[in-house]
């Protein structure tokens, strides 16, 4: 616990305060002492003797608490308070505990064994407190340590004895080491007296307390709900601006894509158009180039060949066309020639027949 030294110079202060005394009554037994303790937890020593007084009147035996409902176990008791059936029930379960380990409704066997095994074997049994643990401890088992429950833990909490935050736990076994064994009953019943005597009014200002914390935890929860509401508004707003963020920014990866694609084409079909255009150049000027080619070389080959077949072409030609030109002036000039030749020599010939005749 925080500050223990200090708060340890308050709780022996706030001992020495008190001079009366609750002593314990006498039992029978340590099963008596067990079951007593859970009447007493959370209670006062007038409660716990009427409870008793009127469980011992109802039974027939500690069986028929063990098979009891935590209901029935409180109707026998007369016990009307808050705590009623938590505790019946943590009683029920003691004693089934009980008789699960020994056949039999009984605690003796625990006696039989050493402090701390005996310590340890009170306080693993089913329901059992820290309170109802260190009572038994102190009064059947001569183990010191000074019982402490929720309403002796509050009023040394409200007497500034012990630290707020702690808990029941935490206070019964820093109170334990806080006094001596030898002096732990002295303690007990001191602290039993001061709560029996101031038991209903706190009891009174607990209730005040607990109602304020309820409120208290009621609005805090209030508050955390709110606020948690808030938060997932918040965090809803910004999922939502991260989605449209992760689309806006899925979209522009999208556009930048189908832009680069885009691009890739135009560059592909560039590429492709400048090949194809390379290509039908290359044809073309290769056309170009072989045609001019050819037709060079073919000019170049035909002006010999045509001079040359102009020159031999030529002379027969003019051969065969002056031949036929001289004998085509030879023969109708012979023939123009040779008709008044014949003529001339017809007539020579019809003269001299003529006068050959007339001569006769």
């Amino acid at each position: 616990m925080k500050n223990s030294k200090e708060y340890a110079a308050k709780f022996a202060s706030q001992i020495k305060k008190l001079k009366k005394r609750s002593d314990p009554l006498d039992m029978s037994g340590p099963l008596e002492v067990l079951i007593y303790s859970q009447l007493l937890w959370e209670s006062n020593a007038s409660q716990a003797d009427e409870a008793w007084d009127s469980l011992l009147a109802a039974r027939l035996d500690w069986h028929e608490i063990r098979v009891s409902t935590p209901g029935e176990i409180a109707e026998m008791c007369g016990d009307t308070s808050a705590e009623a059936l938590d505790r019946g029930a943590r009683l029920k379960a003691m004693l089934n505990h009980l008789y699960q380990r020994h056949h039999e409704v009984t605690i003796d066997p625990e006696l039989e064994l050493g402090k701390r095994d005996l310590r340890a074997s009170i306080e693993a049994l089913d329901g059992m407190t820290p309170y109802v643990a260190t009572r038994w401890l102190l009064l059947c088992g001569e183990i010191g340590g000074v019982p402490v429950d929720e309403q002796l833990c509050w009023m040394l909490g409200n007497a500034g004895c012990i630290d707020d935050s702690a808990s029941v736990d935490e206070v019964s076994a820093w109170v334990s080491r806080q006094v001596k064994s030898d002096d732990a009953y002295r303690v007990h019943a001191t602290l039993q007296a001061w709560v029996n005597g101031q038991s209903d009014r706190v009891s009174k200002r607990r209730a005040k307390d607990l109602q304020a914390a309820e409120r208290a935890a009621k609005k805090k929860r209030g508050d955390i709900i709110a606020s948690r509401n808030k938060a997932q508004k918040v965090a809803a707003e910004k999922r939502k601006e991260a989605a449209e963020r992760a689309a806006a920014r899925k979209a522009a990866a999208a556009l930048a894509e189908q832009e680069a694609l885009e691009q890739a084409a135009k560059k592909t079909t560039k590429k492709t158009a400048k090949k194809t255009t390379k290509k039908t150049t290359k044809k073309t000027t290769k056309k170009a180039t072989t045609k001019t080619t050819k037709k060079t070389s073919k000019k170049v080959a035909k002006k010999p060949a045509k001079k040359a077949a102009k020159k031999t072409t030529k002379k027969p030609a003019k051969k065969a066309a002056k031949k036929p030109a001289k004998k085509a002036a030879k023969k109708p000039a012979k023939k123009a020639a040779k008709k008044p030749a014949k003529k001339a020599a017809k007539k020579k010939t019809s003269k001299k027949r003529s006068t050959s005749r007339s001569r006769k």
